[in-house]
């Protein structure tokens, strides 16, 4: 005798799948292929509109519409919740999809959704529709609370060996701030000392600290303050993070090896420096930004304006009109391709070696 669905008496073939005594059809109409809950909730941050999932705040993919970051939250909520059933038929496991029916706009913070599921089974495809409540509950992120609240819990202390932070040195840690989650810093403020950049977490603290030293040659050093516990027992503290910056930076003229260079440009752990003389480059590690071998112009330096009277393959001819005119000789590879009779430069003397600092 032949198989037949339990239910609906349709015969066993090889173009219809059963699952135990039940055609699909019927089976479909017994039981559910997703397990799905009938409201979900959406947990938004009313500053920076961020998400909770699963215990952790997100950013949005795309700063869209309210609408459209509600739409992105409730997919991921309801990839969270939403479970698929293991379905196996006589033809083998059966394939369950599904996706989500919002409306087009949305007008207040609970509205009708449905879960879609399509299942296919051999030839036959069939739907099912799950209707879900869906909330929207606006709140405050951990982030956006603590820039409310002024709390954080590390900190950036940027102080230089000049002793002040100028507009030079702002210039560039606001650029590098820029690169930074806005929504991570709590606050920077200024203090006689430096800065003081107070951040979320330690981990945007710590990514801070390293771009401030990978572009201005700093050193980084961290300590905790206010270590304590907490009711349940857990450590707590706040990382500090003190950076400190240089005395020389790009552009700035130093002394090098007893010559006079100028800081080319400081990436990473190295530092490019030119030979003011020759035009020559070297690199060197950061370090020598601090250990001393890189150092000041000496305070005997003399300053001098020599007029350039001529020039041949070897060296160009300059007179002193402070020294009674005396003609002095500069090798041609210690001044710039262009210079020519007329010219006036300006020239730095070091240990009676000339350094030309470009025309006057």
């Amino acid at each position: 005798m032949g198989r037949f669905c339990a239910k609906c008496g349709r015969p066993y073939s090889e173009g219809v799948v059963f699952v135990g005594n039940l055609c699909i059809r019927c089976y479909l109409e017994e039981n559910r292929v997703l397990d799905v809950p009938s409201e979900v909730e959406v947990q938004l941050c009313k500053n920076c509109f961020s998400y909770r999932i699963k215990g952790r705040w997100l950013k949005p993919l795309t700063y869209g519409s309210p609408e459209e970051i509600v739409k992105e939250a409730l997919a991921k909520v309801i990839e969270d919740k939403v479970r698929i059933r293991e379905v196996h038929g006589s033809s083998g496991k059966i394939k369950v999809t599904y996706n989500v029916e919002m409306p087009l706009e949305i007008h207040s913070t609970q509205f009708p959704i449905t879960i879609v599921a399509k299942v296919e089974a051999g030839r036959e495809v069939y739907e099912q529709r799950y209707p879900v409540v869906a909330k929207v509950t606006f709140t405050l992120c951990p982030n956006c609370l603590m820039r409310v609240s002024k709390t954080y819990k590390a900190i950036v202390q940027v102080r230089s060996a000049r002793d002040r932070i100028d507009r030079v040195d702002r210039r560039k840690i606001n650029r590098i701030l820029r690169e930074i989650d806005p929504y991570s810093i709590i606050d920077v403020e200024e203090v006689r000392e430096g800065l003081n950049i107070k951040v979320s977490d330690a981990t945007t603290a710590r990514i801070l600290a390293s771009k401030i030293r990978n572009e201005m040659g700093a050193t980084v050093s961290e300590s905790f303050e206010h270590v304590r516990r907490n009711r349940e027992g857990k450590r707590t503290s706040k990382l500090v993070i003190v950076v400190r910056l240089p005395k020389f930076r790009e552009n700035d003229l130093v002394m090098f090896r007893n010559d006079m260079f100028r800081i080319v440009r400081i990436s990473g752990f190295r530092v490019v420096l030119r030979n003011e003389r020759n035009n020559a480059k070297t690199t060197v590690s950061a370090e020598a930004l601090w250990d001393g071998r890189i150092s000041d112009i000496p305070e005997t330096t003399v300053y001098k304006k020599y007029l350039v009277i001529g020039r041949d393959d070897r060296v160009v001819y300059v007179v002193d009109s402070s020294e009674n005119y005396e003609v002095k000789e500069i090798p041609l590879g210690y001044v710039s391709e262009n210079v020519k009779p007329g010219d006036e430069l300006k020239v730095a003397i070091i240990n009676g070696k000339p350094y030309v600092l470009g025309k006057a």
